[in-house]
């Protein structure tokens, strides 16, 4: 089992915060490597809400809230859907908390395991969990942008112009 945890601290209130990482349907808002994505359950929160992401430049998945603590935090079950890295048992789970008023940290932290035995182990640790830290560096880093400026982000070069005029 690979896991690994990425945090940010971000200057807005935690409550504000919530209401953008708890809309699941809006990732595609600051997640610069998702090109769309949208809701495969009528529950738009809780238990049992469900996303697709399709990913850039290629790929989608499957997530699925496992565990909800409104305000908080939620849990999700990833499965990948089309091309996407051979993996198996694959989690993130976001969580928030209040440095200050204004002040919030935000941790994910994931969870995966490899399919393909030995060459999944050795394609992980050559590849896949450094492309999958810093896909979570790049979604924190583009929430971060997405509620201190107010912009969405619509790919990775376009984060990166903005980084250049902060």
């Amino acid at each position: 089992m690979t896991t690994f945890k990425k945090q940010i601290t971000i200057n807005a209130p935690k409550q504000k915060v919530w209401e953008i990482v708890s809309d699941l349907g809006s990732i595609y808002k600051f997640n610069p490597n998702v090109n769309k994505s949208y809701y495969t359950t009528n529950k738009t929160e809780g238990i049992g809400a469900a996303r697709i992401c399709e990913l850039q430049p290629a790929g989608k998945i499957l997530e699925t809230v496992k565990n909800w603590k409104e305000g908080n935090g939620f849990l999700l079950q990833i499965e990948p859907i089309e091309k996407a890295p051979p993996v198996k048992n694959f989690s993130g789970f976001f969580e928030l908390g209040k440095l200050n008023a204004d002040r919030t940290i935000v941790s994910v932290t994931i969870n995966y395991s490899m399919k393909l035995g030995v060459i999944g182990h050795l394609l992980n640790k050559l590849i896949i969990q450094s492309k999958m830290e810093d896909s979570i560096e790049d979604l924190l880093e583009g929430l971060k942008i997405h509620l201190e400026k107010g912009v969405e982000i619509k790919n990775k070069h376009a984060m990166q112009e903005i980084l250049k005029t902060i």
